[in-house]
């Protein structure tokens, strides 16, 4: 971790919300203070001003040094702030801030007359906006192709704002606590209560908007159980919600507890001026869980999302729903459901101290909680570190094709050549090996698998971490899953199927003298792949001239000069001959959905398509939606 970054990260957020928090007091939550008050809010202004243009600067030179790869005293060295600074979204962005910044402070030195007042609402405004231009600076500008990540910029500038308004004000309320407890009298309780209640409701704004954009900047960034669980950024993350948490606990107190006693002043002022010393106690509480959920922010924004980094699992099981039967799934919905009413429920008669109404709600929990346990139970399934793993392979032909004599040399004395189970030592196993040619491969995680053929399984199949490099085991994977998919391909029937298929590899091919992939070609619709060694001419011209579904005819037998093919190298032909059987005769069409599998398939041997046939079917194919994209992306 880069420490001086963090250090300058933290404090440049910490200053920056105490300046809008600043603002926000004497705006929103006390307009009239005592002068002696007034003069501490405006030394802390004055003081966070000067931090967030130090720390700013700090800032801005660390990630300069880290972009040119050159130590931070050489940053002012061969125009590389300049190229920075003016080629940059981040540098574009410091310059703005340090406008904004020149604007807070020609705020914070007009102090008196009217023209206090005016510049404090324009500080107010540049000071919201000064905070929310960090979110430039972060991952919320960064574009990801995930569902409704339009949402996700709006979000972390509402998410700031909120954080700043909240966090910023505390340091203010916990010096305004502190200046008027020490008058103790009738007149500072009622002040006090005035305060407290315009806090309690711009606390409420804030922490619900805080709830809202937290659920979405946190599925953008770490949207699985994984992430959360298996990154050092989920964790710190989960941290920052359990401070967070923490301080809506010390709110609630003061809200519940101790703003009533305030209201009652006239009746017993000791109790108010009571009140109004552990109220500041509670808001330098508060304040200091805030430092602390800025710093884990000054250490985050350092690290790569969760969705982005290869996820560690730390626990031996996991839910698989797809394990449980309907039915049962029915019976957890529920029971999450009642759960999560009783929980609130069990929260508001604690409160209230209503005991019977808690204790009555305490047991519907646990009784949710048994009943959703029982239904849930079939799904919990082993669990490894790897199980999240994405491959480093992509699925393509190269990858398939390093695989294919990884698997002849380590794999088929067990599993045999065509990967059945039924290899030379397979009858003296305790346990036969798996045939890996059946559908239930595509059930397991890619990360189970890299597990087991990495660490072994069940005490018969060894592991292979000591003799493949993990860019190996992958090809390996990859390759039982190509010859695994060519498998369940020749089941395949002339009808349009539109249930689960297993996809083809990803390849590259050259046509007209241009590179493309099958994946990029598939982006525009269906693609009819051609696998023939002897076709007519004719036949492949008809099949080109189709309308709405591109044609890849492809010379497997690499002995033909017909036009209309594409040409390949010798590995993609090696992957395609996997899904050709010599029964096929000279020509075999697989039609395959925008998600790359097939659909349909027709051979020579049990008769070819008519054009017209094939022009409805790839409507039909055209209508299969493709596959969201993955959301758990990076990290599976």
């Amino acid at each position: 971790m880069d420490a001086f970054l963090i250090v300058t990260r933290t404090l440049h957020f910490a200053a920056t919300a105490s300046l809008e928090g600043s603002f926000v007091f004497w705006c929103l939550i006390a307009r009239t203070l005592p002068e002696r008050i007034d003069r501490r809010l405006v030394v802390l202004a004055w003081a966070s001003w000067c931090v967030a243009l130090l720390s700013g600067i700090g800032w801005l030179f660390d990630v300069s040094s880290n972009m040119s790869g050159t130590p931070l005293s050489g940053v002012l060295q061969g125009g590389v702030l300049g190229i920075v600074l003016t080629q940059t979204q981040f540098g574009i962005d410091w310059q703005v801030r340090a406008g904004l910044l020149v604007i807070i402070g020609i705020c914070l030195a007009v102090q008196v007359g009217g023209w206090r007042n005016v510049a404090r609402w324009i500080g107010l405004a540049v000071s919201a906006a000064f905070i929310a231009s960090l979110a430039w600076a972060g991952h919320g500008a960064a574009a990801e192709d995930i569902p409704f990540d339009v949402l996700h910029l709006p979000a972390d500038l509402l998410h700031l704002i909120a954080s700043g308004a909240w966090l910023g004000a505390l340091p203010p309320l916990a010096l305004f606590f502190a200046g008027i407890w020490k008058d103790g009298d009738a007149e500072s309780v009622s002040v006090a209560g005035r305060v407290t209640s315009r806090f309690s409701v711009l606390g409420i704004t804030c922490v619900t908007t805080l709830l809202i954009t937290g659920i979405l900047n946190t599925w953008f960034l770490s949207g699985t159980a994984a992430a959360l669980l298996g990154t050092l950024y989920g964790q710190l993350l989960l941290l920052k919600i359990a401070f967070f948490a923490a301080m809506i606990v010390i709110a609630r107190i003061n809200l519940l507890r101790l703003s009533p006693l305030l209201e009652r002043a006239e009746r017993n002022l000791s109790a108010g001026i009571s009140a109004i010393r552990r109220l500041c106690r509670n808001a330098s509480t508060e304040a200091s869980f805030g430092f602390l959920v800025l710093a884990i922010v000054g250490i985050i924004g350092t690290l790569p999302p969760g969705l982005h980094t290869e996820p560690r699992w730390p626990l031996p099981f996991r839910i698989d729903f797809a394990e449980i039967a309907v039915g049962a799934q029915k019976i957890v919905d529920v029971a999450f459901v009642l759960f999560s009413l009783f929980l609130v429920a069990a929260v508001v008669t604690a409160e209230q101290r209503r005991h019977r109404g808690m204790v009555a709600s305490l047991v519907a929990l646990v009784v949710c909680a048994v009943i959703g346990g029982i239904a849930l139970r079939p799904g919990v399934v082993t669990a490894y570190p790897t199980t999240y793993f994405a491959s480093t392979q992509p699925y393509s032909a190269p990858s398939v094709a390093h695989g294919a004599p990884l698997f002849m040399a380590n794999c088929t004395v067990c599993h045999g050549a065509d990967g059945r189970g039924d290899g030379p030592l397979a009858r003296k196993l305790p346990i036969r090996p798996a045939d890996l040619t059946e559908e239930h491969i595509f059930a397991h995680k890619v990360g189970d698998v890299f597990w087991w053929v990495s660490y072994g399984l069940g005490g018969v199949m060894p592991g292979f971490a000591d003799k493949l490099t993990p860019a190996q085991r992958w090809d390996v994977i990859n390759y039982v899953l190509a010859h695994a998919a060519a498998v369940q391909v020749g089941d395949v029937g002339s009808r349009i199927s539109t249930t689960a298929a297993p996809p083809l590899p990803d390849f590259a091919f050259e046509q007209k003298g241009a590179q493309n992939t099958l994946s990029q070609t598939l982006k525009t619709g269906p693609v009819l792949l051609v696998l023939f060694a002897n076709a007519p001419e004719e036949r492949l011209a008809q099949l080109a001239a189709l309308k709405g579904v591109t044609c890849l005819a492809v010379d497997v037998a690499h002995a033909s000069s017909a036009t209309p093919a594409i040409n390949v190298s010798d590995d993609v032909r090696h992957m395609l001959g996997l899904f050709r059987s010599p029964k096929d005769g000279n020509e075999t069409e697989l039609i395959l959905d925008r998600n790359g599998s097939v659909r349909a398939r027709w051979t020579a041997h049990a008769g070819l398509a008519d054009t017209t046939t094939l022009s409805t079917d790839a409507v039909r194919v055209a209508r299969i939606p493709a596959a969201a994209a993955n959301h758990a992306g990076h990290g599976g």
